[in-house]
């Protein structure tokens, strides 16, 4: 948000959004008891609105960024010659414990 209070004393963007931003972490901290501060999503909404894109361009610009953010995870985690599990602690995994694997005898196909 600092670079978006430079940015508005600059002239060169309005900072409405950054102080909607703020309001909007005001009102939690007043509801929890606690400061909770903005998230990711939170602030790239500020950014993109002050940068003046619409709405619906913003979700989209939103959506683009995490999705390379779940590349970069999936890339990460082939390179550890692991299987690739996502985004989940190691103790959240779960474990299948259904019936043992079957070996299936191949059958030729019919007209072969």
């Amino acid at each position: 948000m600092r670079l978006i209070d430079t940015a508005a004393r600059a002239g060169q963007v309005t900072g409405r959004f950054a102080i909607i931003g703020r309001a909007v972490e005001s009102v939690l901290a007043k509801q929890k008891g606690r400061k909770i501060p903005m998230n990711i999503d939170g602030a790239t909404a500020v950014v993109f609105a002050e940068l003046g894109f619409a709405p619906p361009l913003c979700r989209g610009l939103f959506v683009i960024s995490r999705s390379v953010g779940a590349l970069a995870h999936a890339w990460e985690e082939s390179q550890s010659g692991q299987r690739n599990k996502g985004p989940l602690p190691r103790h959240l995994l779960w474990r299948y414990t259904g019936s043992e694997p079957r070996v299936l005898r191949k059958k030729p196909l019919k007209g072969r």
